[in-house]
């Protein structure tokens, strides 16, 4: 068994916790400890556990609460609880809410580790049902792709065309453009709809297991497999596989990878014999891969192996039109995920998002309407509701395009245009407050509204 996932030790005992991390250790676990359950949770929040072995008394959160915790954000992890005699019946019940099992302290050292081989045994299947679970589920509440700008019209209609086909498809774009959503659009109205749709983040893996996690290994492959599993392309058979982040891939990697879009076979890291598959690629990427190859870091001759039916997402700065239609699409998807009315921007604030230049692009704006509906208490949302940092970015490309543009000819001109800075200045003062900033300025409301407009002063 690879042992690569941690373990962590949870016990009050400083002295006990010192000891088996010592054992583990010794027996080539990855070991982490905590002295207290309120630590040990903020470890599992961070980072993946495979399995915890905790004390069941324990000041401030007991053990009891603790597993409560780790099954509530980490449903694979297994816990091996550790208690006093007098305290079995409370070991027993916690079997029965999800623990793994339970030993007498002071704990048999041979009984806790074969307890503990045996929970990493079960966490990795689970890890590895898991991912093909977590795949299915993304895929049946798929994202459509929103927008009825002329570039999204255009991709719609690509996809309409290459989807049925089994060809290679490469779709660029930067991060948060919805590649991975056009990726399920095309699966979905592919011919192998009905097979398996595997997902491989390539940024997310290491060097060292990407190979394993693609081509799967075979047992006694490298210390620690101690039995086979399969890879992420045997996996694919008969279905289609989204090689996500693929110009992180090392170079080495790419190159076997190449091998295997040519030929369609490959073997397990280990193994011998030659497996077939039969599976549909779709790659995507947010880097310029031409430049990516001028650089050497991608591989020329695996970029036109992938670059067959390519699709750009543009960012959203490009096609600001349809930044109507995805406030509203994803104000009434959180509304109704939040069980809050689904409510309305006023005309000025809505400006805003459409000047804003979205670096973060869709998944950007979808953050910002999460955050306004949940912290919204009223039913519209206006300019003091727009986050301080897309305002303030904002109003200093308003400054500077009003310092480039000034060709003052007439006093009259001068005046106006002393007063816009003016104005300019005092919003920037209370933070682009309509209420403080007329209320400074002795102005109604709606005569300050009417300013805004005359000298075109835009909240975006």
């Amino acid at each position: 068994m690879n042992y690569n996932t941690q373990i962590l030790l949870v016990d009050d005992d400083i002295g006990l916790l010192k000891v088996y991390e010592k054992i583990f250790t010794l027996k080539n676990f990855n070991v982490i400890t905590a002295s207290n359950s309120l630590k040990a949770l903020d470890i599992i929040k961070r980072q993946q556990i495979a399995v915890v072995i905790s004390d069941i008394i324990m000041p401030k959160m007991d053990g009891m609460a603790l597993l409560k915790e780790i099954k509530e954000c980490s449903p694979i992890t297994e816990v091996i609880m550790l208690t006093a005699e007098g305290s079995v019946s409370g070991a027993v019940e916690a079997v029965h809410k999800g623990a793994f099992t339970y030993l007498l302290k002071p704990a048999d050292i041979e009984e806790l580790l074969f307890n503990v081989k045996r929970a990493y045994e079960v966490y990795s299947i689970k890890e590895e049902n898991y991912v093909l679970r977590q795949q299915i589920s993304d895929i049946t509440k798929e994202e459509p792709l929103i927008g009825n700008s002329l570039c999204i019209k255009k991709i719609k209609e690509k996809v309409e065309t290459i989807a049925p086909m089994d060809s290679t498809v490469l779709i660029m774009g930067e991060s948060g453009t919805g590649k991975e959503i056009l990726a399920n659009m095309i699966y979905n109205k592919s011919k192998r709809k009905d097979r398996t749709f595997v997902r491989v983040n390539c940024a997310a893996l290491t060097q060292n297991l990407l190979e394993s996690e693609l081509f799967g290994h075979e047992k006694g492959a490298f210390t620690g497999a101690d039995r086979m599993r399969k890879g992420r392309f045997e996996m694919a058979q008969e279905g289609t596989i989204l090689l996500d982040e693929i110009g992180e891939l090392p170079l080495g990697t790419q190159a076997k990878l190449l091998r295997v879009l040519q030929e369609k076979e490959f073997e397990r890291v280990g193994g011998s014999s030659t497996i077939k598959t039969d599976f549909r690629l779709i790659a995507a990427t947010n880097k310029d891969l031409r430049q990516e190859v001028e650089n050497h870091r991608f591989r020329e001759d695996l970029f036109y192996r992938i670059n067959v039916l390519p699709l750009t997402i543009p960012p959203l700065r490009e096609r600001r039109e349809d930044i109507p239609i995805l406030t509203d699409y994803f104000l009434k998807q959180i509304a109704k995920e939040v069980k809050k009315p689904v409510m309305l921007f006023e005309k000025e604030a809505l400006q805003q998002l459409l000047e804003y230049e979205w670096p973060g692009n869709v998944r950007e704006l979808k953050n910002v309407i999460e955050r306004l509906v949940v912290l919204s208490k009223h039913e519209k949302i206006d300019l003091e509701d727009i986050p301080e940092e897309i305002r303030n970015k904002n109003m200093k490309e308003d400054i500077l395009q009003l310092g480039e543009t000034i060709k003052i000819k007439t006093l009259s001109e001068a005046r106006k245009e002393f007063e816009k800075i003016f104005i300019l200045k005092a919003l920037d003062r209370n933070e682009w407050s309509i209420t403080k900033t007329a209320e400074e300025l002795q102005l109604a409301r709606k005569n300050l509204y009417k300013k805004l407009h005359e000298y075109k002063i835009k909240f975006s």
